[in-house]
């Protein structure tokens, strides 16, 4: 199954309508969002693609923004999300609390962890987890999302508005060993209420969850 995979999108409306082009042309059957959404209009902007959205820091109108998920069918998850697909336990998020992605990738549990908040396109392995930052829409050098073939590994980054820029698209990243499949699958429904039940994270110190450092989007 290949899916999509984006973040930081900041309510980039152009850049947005051009990923989710992209990504339908690379045949993604679902497309996961690390967060800072920021509008309703950028919800809408995902419609025709099922995508099931965390929340970041700078989504701060949440009962908007759950209408318009609920609107284009979609889901969203406050902390994080997790999901199976193709025998693979997926966990995605968007970091802004930094020990949840410390938690998440070190549990040994998870094929894949996916992130955003850096506006920094990466990717590693720790352990059995397959950890990838897609990048982002906003204030990246490229702006970046990716495909994620998940049975064997492969993730192909999306140069957003190469064109444009005059910037060649970047050639598919090498792929990573075929994982073994996980001797327990996690079961849980996609449009799980509360996916924290399956996986409990400990409070995260009272940090506010919708700060941001620096009064500017990140």
């Amino acid at each position: 199954m290949r899916i999509g995979v984006i973040s930081d999108t900041h309510n980039r409306l152009e850049a947005i309508a051009e990923a989710v082009r992209r990504m339908a042309e690379e045949q993604v059957e679902l497309i996961l969002h690390c967060g800072d959404i920021e509008s309703v209009a950028a919800v809408q902007a995902f419609r025709g693609i099922p995508t099931y959205f965390a929340f970041g820091n700078w989504d701060r109108h949440r009962k908007a923004l759950l209408a318009a998920i609920r609107d284009i069918g979609g889901a969203a998850y406050e902390q994080f999300g997790t999901i199976e697909i193709a025998g693979k336990r997926i966990a995605w998020l968007h970091s802004h609390i930094r020990k949840h992605l410390q938690q998440l990738e070190h549990a040994d549990y998870f094929d894949y962890v996916f992130y955003g908040h850096t506006h920094l396109r990466e990717q590693h392995r720790t352990g059995r987890t397959l950890v990838a930052n897609p990048g982002a829409l906003f204030r990246a050098h490229p702006k970046t999302c990716i495909v994620v073939e998940v049975v064997s590994g492969e993730i192909r980054p999306l140069i957003i508005g190469a064109s444009q820029a005059g910037v060649a698209e970047a050639s598919p990243s090498p792929p990573v060993p075929r994982l073994p499949a996980p001797p327990q699958p996690l079961m849980l429904p996609p449009f799980a209420a509360s996916p924290a039940a399956a996986f409990a994270l400990p409070p995260a110190d009272n940090t506010p969850p919708l700060a941001a450092s620096d009064g500017q989007p990140s």
